[in-house]
């Protein structure tokens, strides 16, 4: 099995680009959960556990950033865990948006937007700060392959 982690970082990209994102998405589902109260329905249990999956991811790279490192397995893993879960959630909160008013399914697309745009810019930022020598298709060939597993509609 091939590990992925990389040491020299030249910047901090992936840090900040995943601190935006996780505030975002963050405020994003907090506003969805009020929005979804004022339409009369509730929020998914387990949507609980998105907040904590990207504190807990934040926390690791953090860490690595600090010690100038990064291990990439345990963020594809991370990364993987949160999206498995963040899709989990939205098949639960589909049926409610389609019958909640254009206010709910506004908040609803812009969450969802988030989530959509998550992925692809934190990957081009934490490739960024890698080491010029470094090669990142391995790494990049295989959470693609991950996330289009776990993406895909399952039969």
């Amino acid at each position: 099995m091939t590990t992925y982690t990389f040491t020299g970082l030249t910047g901090s990209d992936g840090l900040l680009t995943f601190n935006f994102f996780c505030e975002s998405l963050v405020g994003a589902l907090h506003t969805l959960h009020h929005v979804l109260e004022d339409n009369g329905a509730e929020m998914p249990e387990k949507a609980a556990g998105l907040p904590k999956a990207l504190a807990d991811m934040g926390s690791h790279l953090l860490e690595d950033y600090g010690k100038n490192e990064l291990h990439l397995d345990r963020f594809k893993q991370e990364l993987l865990d949160f999206y498995d879960l963040a899709f989990t959630v939205n098949d639960e909160l589909a049926p409610m948006i389609l019958k909640g008013d254009d206010g709910l399914q506004y908040y609803y697309y812009v969450y969802m937007q988030g989530v959509n745009l998550f992925f692809p810019n934190i990957l081009e930022s934490i490739l960024r700060d890698l080491p010029e020598e470094t090669d990142p298709q391995p790494f990049i060939a295989d959470i693609s392959r991950s996330f289009a597993v776990l993406s895909s509609p399952q039969a």
